[in-house]
């Protein structure tokens, strides 16, 4: 027997919330003296500090929500790009890397913030899973390009953990290295098999 309920549509409202609290965030970060609080970021969205909280439980969690997001869209690119089985690993490595580091550079007053919040240790997990993920769906593509005595998890995850604490100490820099060398360097520390040669 059938439900005869009607079907009730999604709401769009918390969509359009959450995205105007990441534009806003964008905003206020392209200015490095101006103070990133719950305050700043609802007042710029133009909602109300409930309406924040309703989205994002505190900062921590919008700067997990944002990074999981860049790489969800960086990682699906890359995937897409490296499907096509003659294209340059090294060359497809580095343009994601470099995706990255744009990401985080253009919001670098957030997430350099974020570092002084004393993030938990959840977050950091969160971060290195939503990494570690992109990075296993990338090792389960290449087959068998991946040596037989690779554990994808494990490597997985260990990239992950490497790439973030870089990416970490590139963020705490009082003089950080270029967007551009910085992506060489990340993938310069990765397997030959992951990234291709030089």
């Amino acid at each position: 027997m059938q439900s005869s309920a009607p079907v009730r549509a999604t709401d769009p409202r918390p969509a359009r919330t959450r995205a105007a609290i990441v534009r806003a965030v964008e905003g206020l970060a392209a200015d490095a003296s101006t103070e990133i609080t719950v305050n700043a970021i609802a007042r710029a969205a133009g909602v109300s500090r409930s309406a924040f909280y309703a989205q994002f439980a505190d900062l921590d969690d919008l700067a997990v929500a944002m990074l999981v997001d860049a790489f969800r869209d960086i990682g699906l690119d890359d995937l897409r790009a490296r499907d096509d089985h003659d294209a340059d690993l090294r060359t497809l490595a580095v343009a994601a890397n470099r995706r990255m580091l744009a990401h985080i550079g253009s919001r670098s007053a957030f997430y350099r913030a974020s570092l002084d919040w004393r993030l938990s240790g959840r977050v950091h997990e969160s971060v290195v899973a939503a990494y570690a993920q992109q990075v296993l769906a990338t090792i389960r593509l290449l087959g068998v390009r991946v040596p037989g005595t690779v554990h994808a998890e494990d490597t997985a995850r260990f990239i992950a953990g490497g790439a973030i604490a870089m990416l970490t100490a590139w963020l705490r820099d009082d003089a950080p290295a270029e967007q551009d060398a910085m992506a060489e360097r990340l993938v310069a520390v990765m397997p030959e098999w992951l990234v291709g040669s030089d």
